[in-house]
Order: structure tokens, then C-alpha cells, then sequence
């Protein structure tokens, strides 16, 4: 697999399966940095998936990106528009590349679609929190200009940990 061989896009409402999988492999391969279980998201009804599928194909308030290698999804990020408590803030969540699509400028291209998507809705900055001590995350936000404002929070899901909130102004939004 090479980055060519991969299509970053919106979700549809009907790729809630695919929606199911990726995050799945997400709670597997990095459980660390999400706050909701592989079990739990595994327990989840398929009208949930349905559900997050259908909001983040067309809700104005939320945009799923996938990265699609044929016709398995390889990742994935969220933005949700968090304007009405922070003007002009769009929040990324739920990014995940699959180990075998990474270091393939998937995750670039995945954050470069949340922002897009973040200008369309006039948002002026994107925001998003990394676990400490997830130093390869922390880099790779640190290269497409994300800087942190030394904002911290505990996560006390078992386990507890810290993260960091990393922050970017967006041009031309």
C-alpha cells in the first residue's frame, strides 16, 4: 500500500459499517488514547454506528473523514463545531491511522479535511487533546502547526492519565 492508493473522504450515511470497523481497530491498536473501551464500542447497537455515520455525513455540527485503501477504511478524524461554547473552535477527535497505512501522509491528509471542512463552517482554529507520553501524536500535530498552550486535563476512565491540548489557528478561515 502506498498514500496514492488511498481516498480520504467524508462519510457517507451509509458507511456506518465501515465507520464500526475503523473505530474498532482504533480501540485495539491504541487503547490508551481514546476514552471509550473496545468492549463498550463493541456492545454499541448497529443503530448507533447508523447514527454517528448519519452525522457525520451531513450534520452541520460534525464531519467524519475517512481514509479509504479500496474498500477498507484505514482511518479516520472527527471535527465537531464546538462554536456555540468557544466562538470559531472546531474540536478533532477519534483520529486513527491503521498501522500499515501510516507514515503514508494518511494522517495529514485526514487533518487537512477536518480543517477544510472547519473553514466551510467559517471556523478560525481547531483544537484537539493528546494523551501524554504519546510523543510520535504530539510530533506529528507539532509538524502541521499545532502548538499546545500547555492546557492539561486528567482523564480519570480507568486508567487515568494526562492529556494536552494542542491548538491551531486556521488561515483564510
Amino acid at each position: 500500500m502506498d498514500g496514492t492508493s488511498i481516498d480520504v473522504r467524508r462519510i457517507r450515511g451509509d458507511d456506518w459499517e465501515l465507520l464500526r470497523q475503523v473505530r474498532l481497530d482504533a480501540l485495539l491498536d491504541t487503547p490508551i488514547a481514546f476514552i471509550t473501551t473496545h468492549a463498550e464500542a463493541e456492545a454499541f447497537g448497529d443503530e448507533v454506528w447508523q447514527e454517528r455515520a448519519l452525522l457525520g455525513a451531513s450534520g452541520g455540527s460534525q464531519a467524519t473523514m475517512l481514509a479509504m485503501a479500496g474498500d477498507r477504511a484505514v482511518g479516520m478524524a472527527v471535527g465537531i463545531d464546538r462554536s456555540a461554547s468557544r466562538p470559531g473552535l472546531v474540536a478533532i477527535v477519534s483520529v486513527f491511522v491503521a498501522p500499515d497505512a501510516r507514515r503514508l501522509g494518511v494522517g495529514r491528509r485526514l487533518i487537512a479535511a477536518v480543517e477544510e471542512w472547519a473553514r466551510q463552517i467559517e471556523a478560525t482554529a481547531t483544537s484537539l487533546w493528546v494523551v501524554e507520553g504519546n510523543d510520535a501524536a504530539a510530533a506529528f500535530y507539532e509538524s502541521i502547526g499545532y502548538r499546545s498552550p500547555l492546557d492539561r486535563q486528567r482523564i480519570t476512565a480507568p486508567p487515568v492519565r494526562w492529556e494536552m491540548r494542542m491548538t491551531k489557528t486556521l488561515s483564510g478561515g
